[in-house]
C-alpha cells in the first residue's frame, strides 16, 4: 500500500479513484464494511482504492481542552488499513487551517480536483468542512454536478449497541475484552515501539520490555495474557499496564510492559503488536520484592497452563 502524507501542499494528483473517507480509529468493523466496499468499487471501475484518513483526529484540534485518547497509533491504523487490500492512503495533516475548508472547497479542490474520485463510500454519520457543515445530501449534490458516485453505508450493530470507536473506547477502559472483539473482529491489540525502560523485571528474574507512551486508551492496570508479534513470529507472553505502584506510587504514569515466555533475545527498539486474551488479575502492591517475585512465578505458571490449554504455540511465517 502506498502512503501519502499530506502537510499542505498537495502531491502530484492520482489519475482516478475510489475513495473512503474517515478518520477510522480502530478500523472497527463498521470502517472495515466502508473500506472493503471501496476496495470493491475500485476494482469493479480498474482504478486505485484510496482511503483517506485524518491526523490528528480532528476533535483533538477543534476541541483542544479535552482529552483525546486514540484507540490505536497511526501506524497500527495505517498496518491494518493495508490488510484490508487497499491501494493508497492518504493521511491529511488535520489543522486549523485545514478545519476552516469550505465544504465545496473540499470537494472541488481534494476530492474532484486532486484525487479525481469516481465514487466516494462514508459511513452514516459522515460530515465534513468548516464547523461540519457539510453533509451527505450535499456531497451527493456535489457528486451529481462533477461526475462521482456516492455510497453511504449503514452503521453496524453488536449486542444492540451502535459500533462507534467512542463506544468501543469505553469497552477498553472497562476491560470488556469480549466486547471489543466483537466490535473489532479481532482481538484488542496494541502496536508500540519498545524502548530501554529501568532493568528492574530483570532483577527480578522476569525481564519486561517497555513500550514506549503513546496517547492511546488503557485497559483497566493488571496482567493479561497476551500474543506478541513481531518479525513475521508470535510468541504467547504476559502484559503489565499499571502504575507499578509496589516501586512507584499511586501517581506515577502508566506503562505497558510485555515479558515473552521462553524468549532471551533483544527487543529494543522494535515494534511489537500485542494481542490481549484475557485478564489473569488485577495490580496491586506487594509488600516486599519476594512476595512479588513469588506471584509473578504463579502468573507464569497460569500463563502456560493457558497457552498449552489453547494450543498457542510460538511460530513464524
Amino acid at each position: 500500500m502506498r502512503r501519502i502524507f499530506i502537510h499542505g501542499t498537495l502531491p502530484p494528483e492520482l489519475k482516478a479513484s475510489v475513495a473512503a473517507i474517515g478518520v477510522f480509529d480502530g478500523v472497527h468493523r463498521g470502517h472495515q464494511r466502508v473500506i472493503a466496499r471501496a476496495v470493491a468499487e475500485a476494482l469493479r471501475l480498474k482504478v486505485p482504492s484510496v482511503v483517506v484518513t485524518f491526523d490528528p483526529h480532528p476533535c483533538a484540534i477543534l476541541r483542544p481542552l479535552k482529552a483525546w485518547p486514540y484507540i490505536m497509533t497511526l501506524e497500527h491504523r495505517l498496518r491494518l488499513i493495508e490488510a484490508l487490500g487497499v491501494d493508497v492512503c492518504v493521511v491529511l495533516r488535520f489543522n486549523r487551517r485545514f478545519s476552516s475548508w469550505l465544504p465545496k472547497t473540499f470537494v472541488t479542490k481534494f476530492l474532484h480536483g486532486w484525487l479525481h474520485t469516481r465514487a466516494v463510500i462514508i459511513g452514516r454519520d459522515f460530515h465534513f468542512g468548516r464547523a461540519r457543515a457539510g453533509t451527505v445530501d450535499f456531497l451527493c449534490a456535489m457528486g451529481k454536478t462533477l461526475g462521482f458516485a456516492v455510497e453511504q453505508i449503514d452503521i453496524l450493530r453488536a449486542t444492540g449497541k451502535d459500533i462507534k470507536s467512542t463506544a468501543i473506547k469505553a469497552l477498553i477502559t472497562a476491560g470488556d475484552l469480549a466486547g471489543v472483539r466483537r466490535c473489532l473482529h479481532r482481538p484488542f491489540s496494541f502496536l508500540g515501539a519498545i524502548e530501554a525502560g529501568d532493568a528492574r523485571g530483570r532483577t527480578l528474574g522476569y525481564p519486561t520490555a517497555n513500550f514506549r507512551e503513546e496517547n492511546v486508551v488503557n485497559l483497566p492496570a493488571g496482567i493479561y495474557l497476551v500474543r506478541a508479534s513481531w518479525a513475521g513470529c508470535a510468541h504467547n507472553g504476559l502484559c503489565y499496564i499499571g502504575r507499578r505502584p509496589t516501586f512507584k506510587g499511586k501517581d506515577a504514569p502508566i506503562v505497558r510492559e510485555l515479558h515473552v515466555l521462553d524468549y532471551h533475545g533483544q527487543l529494543y527498539g522494535r515494534e511489537i503488536c500485542v494481542e490481549f486474551l484475557k485478564k489473569l488479575r488485577d495490580d496491586k502492591v506487594f509488600a516486599d520484592k519476594e512476595t512479588l517475585i513469588a506471584q509473578i512465578a504463579r502468573d507464569i505458571t497460569q500463563a502456560r497452563r493457558f497457552f498449552a490449554s489453547r494450543g498457542h504455540r510460538d511460530c513464524c511465517i
